[in-house]
């Protein structure tokens, strides 16, 4: 596997605990600048970018299923406040937490999917 793929690999398996480009490039064994350049040039993307992106979108997706509490939901994301949450929400998908709860629909978001 190349570093792009066992950085890929560690991502989809830890998604729900913290993860840090110095941990993934560890387990991809190359630098982190290493793993920078080769990860954008396999996917088109950054490395925590990819990370925050897929976080958002499980996040979408269990809003959509009805998830009650949206505090839960930021703090499992590794965002530290429903405010700061809220924001990369808005932010990537156009739209807040609140409106897709309430819509239970994900037929206009742009979720990322894993990269297989």
């Amino acid at each position: 596997m190349n570093p792009a793929q066992k950085a890929l690999w560690y991502i989809e398996s830890h998604l729900a605990g913290p993860l840090t480009l110095d941990d993934i490039a560890g387990v991809a064994g190359v630098s982190r600048f290493h793993l920078v350049r080769a990860f954008a040039s396999a996917t088109g993307l950054s490395v925590m970018r990819y990370v925050r992106v897929r976080r958002l979108s499980q996040a979408a997706q269990a809003l959509a299923g009805g998830a009650p509490d949206i505090l839960s939901l930021a703090l499992d994301s590794d965002y530290g406040s429903h405010e700061a949450f809220t924001r990369a929400f808005r932010d990537h998908f156009g739209v807040t937490p609140e409106a897709v709860r309430a819509a239970s629909c994900l037929d206009h978001l742009r979720l990322q999917e894993p990269i297989v």
